[in-house]
């Protein structure tokens, strides 16, 4: 099984940070096409969506950091569904339902997501 690492911005899209969106939807659909060109031959691949985690390099993002979750959190919710045969794997059952969401209507979710990270930061700074 190979896994790669996404994002739900590469999903929905997201302002002031198109480059770190737009890459994560591409690996996103690397991992789709490699599952489909290798899975007669028994290699699975995955994609594993994290929340927004608390970690050096999302330090930066226009997200608040009330808003993102413990490394420790995502590692263990990740490590214990990682044998799923799920082709995506979420931490948790909330992100799992939230993502799904966000498959079935991602500028909905996209432009929802917006608005809210930036009435949270208007409201907070």
């Amino acid at each position: 099984m190979m896994g790669l690492y996404i994002s739900a911005v590469g999903v929905t899209g997201f302002p002031d940070i198109s480059a770190y969106a737009s890459s994560k939807g591409a690996l996103e659909t690397l991992a789709k096409c490699l599952d489909l060109e290798y899975h007669d031959m028994g290699i699975r691949f995955h994609i594993l969506h994290p929340p927004l985690t608390k970690t050096k390099s999302a330090e930066p993002l226009p997200i608040p950091q009330q808003m993102k979750v413990e490394p420790e959190l995502v590692g263990r919710g990740l490590a214990k569904r990682i044998d799923g045969r799920q082709f995506v794997i979420c931490h948790n059952r909330a992100l799992q339902l939230q993502l799904r969401m966000m498959y079935l209507f991602p500028m909905a979710m996209g432009k929802l997501l917006t608005k809210g990270a930036k009435k949270w930061m208007e409201k907070n700074i």
